[in-house]
């Protein structure tokens, strides 16, 4: 294994309308055992009170390596978050979202695992879900999945594992704001990506094509699940409801998103081995023969995806599969 030494840990955060949960997960971030080094901050045009409190915040603290930034107009999720990882000069960059709770030893744990071993290009952690009110939510724990049932497999609590990019391709293993990522990803995300994916996405499927994607299970964050969430766990959240995902409009918009996704992703070819080359268009395969059976309705092209068994019982639940079936015989 290669040590690599870093010497600076960057924070990047895309704040809207955050006032409730902000200072909380502010506190967080300077609470770390490890001081965070440098922090980006980039508020959307908030309507409330979240700029201010950052500002506060930072004044209060004298915060002077904590840079915040106003966009002029609201931009959106995304680009907001781009902005703020374009903006991060460190070795090792953190995403992080308004409305957590981050862990005391969360950069400590997780830049060990950096330092001491070259090949992690990017680095998850485990998380715990809370509510609105900072009280536990408990699911129903899988013994054969790991990390609140995201991961399909089992996983020793606090082992590191490596991801393979067949995991990765068929669904995201852990929220974004439990990613970390080496500058080297951070570099060729910004000169390729067209903003068609979802940013921590995308910088998991950049670390997988340089074989540097890794998991490590233990939570250093509590996620917080209320009913602002941008984007939610659906296992958490009334988004995956019974008429929701038994909604054609929804299962298809799903299929469409899934396939630009992964058809954005041949900018990067040029990373890929032959091997993951051939993984990453089975599944733009997949995705593609899937959306055009529930955009024909076609039962016969439901059940042919069933050839991609393995891609479809991963990508897809049993629930989900179910509904693709219920969504061709729906008016």
């Amino acid at each position: 294994m290669v040590k690599i030494n870093m010497s600076k840990v960057s924070v990047a955060i895309a704040t809207y309308n955050g006032e409730k949960y902000i200072s909380r997960q502010l506190n967080s971030l300077l609470s770390q055992r490890r001081p965070i080094d440098e922090v980006i901050i980039i508020d959307d045009a908030s309507t409330d009170k979240t700029a201010n409190i950052i500002k506060n915040f930072i004044e209060k603290n004298k915060l002077l390596n904590w840079h915040f930034f106003v966009n002029k107009k609201n931009i959106g999720f995304f680009k907001s978050f781009k902005s703020a990882i374009e903006k991060t000069t460190g070795d090792v960059i953190f995403l992080c979202d308004q409305d957590d709770v981050w862990y005391k030893t969360k950069i400590d744990s997780m830049l060990n695992r950096f330092e001491s071993d070259g090949r992690v290009k990017a680095l998850y952690s485990s998380f715990n879900v809370i509510d609105e009110h900072d009280l536990f939510i408990k699911k129903y724990k899988n013994p054969l999945h790991s990390n609140n049932n995201l991961i399909k497999f089992r996983i020793i609590p606090f082992e590191t594992v490596k991801i393979n990019l067949s995991t990765i391709c068929n669904y995201n293993i852990s929220p974004g704001c439990t990613l970390a990522f080496t500058r080297e990803v951070r570099d060729i995300f910004i000169e390729k990506t067209k903003s068609i994916c979802v940013h921590d996405w995308e910088l998991a499927m950049i670390a997988s094509f340089l074989d540097g994607l890794y998991f490590f299970n233990t939570p250093l964050i509590n996620y917080r699940i209320h009913s602002g969430n941008t984007i939610g766990i659906p296992q958490f959240t009334e988004k995956n409801s019974k008429k929701k995902l038994a909604s054609y409009n929804f299962r298809l918009n799903n299929a469409k998103k899934i396939y630009s996704y992964l058809k954005a992703l041949t900018i990067y070819q040029y990373l890929l081995s032959e091997d993951k080359l051939n993984v990453l268009n089975e599944s733009i395969k997949f995705a593609k023969n899937r959306l055009e059976a529930l955009q024909e309705k076609s039962l016969r092209k439901i059940l042919s995806l069933y050839k991609y068994s393995s891609t479809y019982l991963k990508s897809v639940t049993f629930k989900g599969r179910l509904a693709d079936i219920f969504c061709v015989f729906k008016k």
